[in-house]
């Protein structure tokens, strides 16, 4: 994508919803994170009604939210045809969906081959600040992520050799580290993966040979 026509795609004075999805909003654009992975026409953002979104704002202008009050969508299953959209974003959502692998399973369903999923949670280590559920600062929270529990959860729920990891870091860009873990905390303080959809080879893993 030209420089001119990422401007005008995605505009670095854009108000892009919830306070999460704010905080990095410009940065995944200079990095060129939101023209890598959020450039196809069609864009669902998933749970973007909540964290702070009084004008109901979607993470990139073109994008179409999806919330509860969506005709149709029930939190789980999506409203959309198989393989119609480019991209699945979702960001401060996953942790709040009782059956999540159903729900990345649908994400998936919808997603033609080579588009994306981008699902970005509250860390673990960084959020939450403690072991196990339930969370002292938002109490509907179903489960508490780290990298590995996320991508683990990608791999229970897809079929092996169907996806790829195209992207995965912590993002603690200015992160307090001083603040203790009964204090919410500041800065960013999430996980970002992105995995890709692929067509399926033709052969299948081998089972294990005694």
């Amino acid at each position: 994508m030209m420089a001119d026509d990422a401007e005008a795609k995605f505009p670095l004075d854009y108000d892009s919803g919830g306070n999460e999805v704010r905080k990095s909003y410009q940065a995944r654009v200079v990095s060129g994170f939101m023209q890598a992975y959020l450039s196809g026409p069609v864009v669902l953002d998933i749970g973007f009604q909540g964290g702070g979104n009084p004008g109901n704002r979607t993470v990139v202008p073109h994008a179409i939210g999806v919330d509860l009050d969506y005709p149709g969508y029930d939190g789980t299953t999506l409203p959309f045809p198989d393989e119609s959209v480019d991209c699945v974003f979702s960001s401060h959502c996953l942790e709040h969906i009782w059956f999540a692998n159903a729900a990345i399973r649908d994400q998936y369903r919808v997603l033609k081959r080579g588009g994306f999923i981008v699902c970005i949670v509250p860390h673990k280590m960084l959020y939450e600040k403690a072991l196990f559920p339930p969370s002292l600062f938002n109490p509907d929270h179903k489960r508490f992520f780290t990298p590995a529990t996320l991508l683990e959860m990608f791999e229970e729920s897809l079929t092996p050799n169907s996806f790829r990891v195209r992207h995965m870091c912590d993002n603690d860009r200015s992160f307090d580290y001083s603040i203790g873990p009964d204090t919410h905390s500041q800065g960013c303080y999430e996980i970002e993966l992105v995995i890709q959809k692929i067509a399926q080879p033709s052969w299948r893993l081998r089972s294990a040979q005694l």
